[in-house]
């Protein structure tokens, strides 16, 4: 992210694009672990980590109840009934990159049902997907926004990529907006010591 000087510079914002219900998942502490493989148009370089800190965009494409475990498909349902009109949406989480891997294994994967909530449907969708790139375990420490980005939405940002870049805020509300994190310190550090248990076996 970068700003100008002053309390009125336009900041230029970050946001990484992510299905509406796992930004869900993210906010309700269920989820704590992105797993990615790029969009379409990354297909030749697989994902790139941009960014150690970002916004999480919401997206409303390609979202599948048969991808979901079954505590999020009824929550799907309420994400599509309130969906944004199609030239604008809601930002409402700010995210912290603590820790990255990479991994090819599956039997691994299985065992990081608790930190997400996708099934194992999509997990083999994915690692099918570019199946020579690896699988990015990406695990966050999110935060929620005190006041909601609303955004206009351009040709630009729309497509299977990542990662979007748009202008918002002033600086002194950049830094005045991100609240407090999802999951307290304990419980995010348990979670983490966890996790790290799995990918260490």
């Amino acid at each position: 992210m970068s700003w100008g000087s002053g309390e009125a510079s336009i900041v230029t914002i970050s946001a990484l694009k992510e299905w509406a219900i796992v930004c869900k998942g993210l906010e309700e502490g269920r989820q704590t672990i992105l797993l990615r493989k790029g969009g379409i148009m990354e297909r030749k370089h697989g994902f790139e980590l941009r960014h150690n800190d970002f916004y999480m965009f919401p997206t409303y494409e390609h979202q599948s109840r048969d991808l979901l475990q079954q505590e999020y498909l009824n929550k799907l349902d309420s994400i599509l009934r309130d969906k944004p009109p199609d030239d604008l949406n809601t930002i409402h989480l700010y995210a912290k990159v603590i820790f990255i891997t990479e991994t090819f294994n599956r039997e691994m994967l299985q065992d990081l049902r608790d930190f997400h909530i996708w099934n194992e449907k999509y997990i083999n969708a994915r690692m099918d997907y570019n199946p020579q790139k690896p699988l990015s375990i990406i695990l966050l420490r999110v935060y929620r926004l005190n006041k909601a980005i609303n955004v206009a939405l351009s040709p630009q940002q729309a497509g299977c990529r990542s990662w979007i870049d748009f202008q918002s805020l002033s600086t002194k509300d950049y830094q005045d907006n991100i609240g407090k994190p999802i999951l307290s310190d304990d419980i995010f550090q348990e979670r983490q010591s966890q996790l790290m248990e799995v990918l260490n076996r």
